[in-house]
């Protein structure tokens, strides 16, 4: 059962693009959301108001806070300063007293200095866009032991175990985007990517874990090794009731070398508490990505990025393992983000049955609608639903 109680807005400015939020509830009516920002550009001169850009040398990791469960928010503060690069999407974590926050940084190189690097072969792991082009930095971590009034950090995993290099004098780290769940013995555990570019973008997940609250990330295993072929990514991980874990990952080309126009979720889980993992297997369904939050009636809550039309953020409420995902109903939490440019849902408990979901939109410019609607604007919404 899904009841949609109301629509809110968590941060939208004109002047700036906010995408790939992330929440948690601190307690006692206090919320986080963590999202990345950067300038829109619509307002300068002979750019599209259409024009939107996910790799920016002004993109920066910020948080706000909601004291009456998510029904109004603060102003976006930044985290304390990174040494280099910039930040990008976020996680949060919170288990009554540790609050933790990841993210990750891509670096910026002058056309000289890529193209040098180029021409030596060393840009295996350069991503370029445009006339951009930057290179992974890999994950962060922040803590905070007072809620979010101050911070640690950033907490840097290990280099991965492969002693791989960027470019020279620079380890490779896990990135992107990722949830961190907690074993019963207290230790944590964080998925990410280890990708390159070349010949073709190809990305394993590996999953690191922490025993001293987040301080520090040391490899555990790599639960879906692309083999040189597949694209996974963003992967979303819970525990369930029998001790087994399952992930989630975006997918847009499996091992066979089938390629997605639009990603599909494919499912892996392990029984060893991460150690090893079983093959990736396709659910059926599309999510850009998928989100995995466990509802406080032993069901799971699935809740996917939607980026065919009509765009938006859709769920699915599964059993406690998740194996029934691909039958499942679909449920459309939105349907008005206009353009493949939204998703990146992530949801929250507000006690009970009620839950917050968070998720950025980008309808076209230029759309009206009501004043609830979101039409012509873009930012980070939620929804808040009961939820059963």
């Amino acid at each position: 059962m899904f009841k949609k109680e109301r629509e809110l807005t968590i941060f939208s400015d004109p002047d700036h693009f906010a995408a790939f939020p992330a929440v948690a509830n601190l307690g006692n009516g206090r919320l986080i959301a963590v999202f990345r920002l950067a300038p829109s550009y619509r307002q300068v001169p002979g750019m599209s108001p259409d024009w939107y850009c996910h790799l920016d040398c002004n993109s920066r990791i910020v948080h706000c806070f909601s004291e009456d469960n998510g029904l109004t928010w603060s102003a976006p503060r930044q985290f304390p300063g990174l040494p280099l690069g910039v930040a990008q999407d976020g996680g949060v974590f919170y288990d009554g007293r540790t609050l933790l926050v990841n993210s990750f940084r891509w670096c910026f190189l002058p056309d000289n200095v890529y193209s040098a690097l180029r021409e030596r072969g060393l840009d295996e792991y350069f991503h370029t866009l445009g006339s951009a082009s930057a290179f992974p930095l890999g994950s962060f971590i922040f803590r905070s032991t007072d809620r979010g009034e101050s911070w640690s950090g950033p907490h840097l995993p290990d280099p991965l175990p492969d002693g791989s290099t960027v470019i020279p004098g620079i380890p490779r780290r896990p990135h992107n985007r990722t949830n961190i769940v907690k074993l019963p013995d207290g230790r944590l555990l964080l998925a990410g990517q280890m990708f390159g570019y070349r010949p073709d973008h190809h990305s394993s997940v590996v999953l690191y874990q922490s025993t001293d609250g987040g301080l520090s990330w040391h490899y555990r295993s790599t639960p879906a090794d692309d083999r040189g072929i597949a694209l996974f990514e963003e992967p979303t991980l819970v525990r369930v009731p029998d001790g087994r874990l399952v992930m989630l990952l975006r997918t847009h080309r499996d091992l066979e070398g089938t390629v997605f126009k639009r990603a599909r979720l494919f499912r892996i889980e392990s029984s060893d508490e991460g150690l090893t993992w079983s093959e990736p297997v396709n659910t059926g369904i599309h999510g850009e990505p998928g989100s995995l939050m466990p509802m406080t009636n032993g069901k799971v809550l699935l809740l996917c990025g939607h980026r065919e039309m009509p765009c938006g953020v859709r769920a699915r409420i599964c059993s406690a393992d998740v194996s029934d995902a691909s039958g499942a109903e679909e449920i459309i939490i939105r349907d008005d983000g206009g353009r493949p440019n939204t998703g990146y849902p992530w949801g929250v408990s507000l006690g009970g049955d009620r839950y917050l979901i968070a998720y950025y939109l980008d309808p076209p410019v230029g759309e009206s609608g009501s004043p609830e609607s979101v039409a012509g604007r873009r930012g980070i919404f939620a929804t808040i639903a009961e939820i059963r």
